[in-house]
């Protein structure tokens, strides 16, 4: 009798309890999808005779919030999607299919890249909007850790917008390092200009 008294019990309060609510409160965690079709990568290139301008895709993404800050997150990179935007065809065409090829991004055996944020700075973020961000990036079969500075323009628990210039170096990825002409004339950094747009698609309770 006892027993099947503290079964009601228990059963009561389960029915009587209130339903969870998936949503953070203050201090709490929220896991955002990121916008492929608003998020973006523009890259410079430059070389002895001139520079290339282009731009490559987003393929998808999610960053986590921590009291609506940016805390981690993971970005993939679709590499086969490397465009050149400064030439017409056919010389668009034959630089992208080169720079798509071994001799640099090697897409066929590297068709993704991907930057995982590891840990996110906020000590100028409430005066000037900026963020520190240490990351580890993977390019071309090669993981390397860069750190650069992010323009924050919205951070809260269900959206997240931000911007950051980057320079990578791209020898320390192998890439067109093996071909003498190319190592010779091509400056060894990349710039890229990423945004980043991302929204709630699912939440965690807060911790």
């Amino acid at each position: 009798m006892k027993t099947l008294f503290i079964s009601l019990l228990i059963l009561g309060h389960a029915l009587g309890s209130k339903p969870v609510v998936n949503h953070p409160g203050a201090g709490g965690v929220s896991i955002l999808t990121v916008n492929p079709e608003v998020s973006t990568i523009a890259w410079k290139a430059e070389k002895t005779t001139g520079s290339h301008l282009g731009t490559i895709k987003i393929q998808s993404g999610s960053l986590t919030m921590y009291c609506g800050q940016l805390s981690k997150g993971n970005v993939l990179i679709d590499m086969g999607s490397l465009s050149v935007t400064d030439l017409s065809a056919p010389d668009k065409q034959k630089l992208e299919n080169n720079l798509r090829g071994d001799n640099f991004f090697d897409i066929e055996k590297f068709p993704q890249a991907k930057l995982e944020i590891v840990s996110v700075d906020h000590k100028s973020e409430k005066i000037h909007h900026f963020v520190t961000v240490l990351s580890n990036l993977t390019l071309h079969g090669i993981t390397k850790q860069i750190v650069f500075t992010a323009d924050v323009a919205k951070s809260d628990r269900t959206d997240f917008a931000g911007q950051a210039d980057i320079v990578i170096n791209r020898q320390d990825f192998s890439i067109a390092t093996n071909n003498i002409k190319y190592n010779t004339f091509i400056n060894k950094n990349i710039r890229l200009h990423v945004t980043l747009q991302a929204r709630a698609d699912q939440q965690i309770s807060s911790l």
